[in-house]
């Protein structure tokens, strides 16, 4: 396997387990507040919560990625990279639409 490759495998790797240490964190944290900024509905957030260390560990050496990109409609993530609000709202503005985006998938 070249180099490129091998190095690509080690990174998603770790972008796996920094993601599940993550959510477990905000879980924890805020149950409700971890299951609404990681997109979890309260059957996964249960299982994330109850991963061992070594479970974790096993589950981030996929070599896909356990995460999603969750903006992948077109429109929503161009009026999120637009300064439409000067810049001041638009963190609030962000979170508003990715709100009702959760809504709309889960409903």
């Amino acid at each position: 396997m070249p180099v490129t490759d091998n190095s690509s495998l080690n990174d998603i790797k770790e972008v796996n387990l920094s993601y599940l240490m993550l959510a477990q964190r905000l879980l924890r944290e805020n149950y409700a507040a971890g299951m609404f900024r990681l997109g979890f509905d309260s059957d996964v957030a249960d299982i994330v919560l109850r991963l061992s260390p070594a479970q974790l560990v096993k589950l981030a050496g996929s070599s896909s990625l356990i995460c999603g990109f969750r903006l992948n409609d077109y429109d929503l993530l161009s009026s999120l990279t637009q300064d439409v609000l000067g810049g001041v709202l638009q963190q609030a503005h962000s979170t508003i639409l990715l709100a009702q985006r959760n809504v709309a998938q889960t409903a």
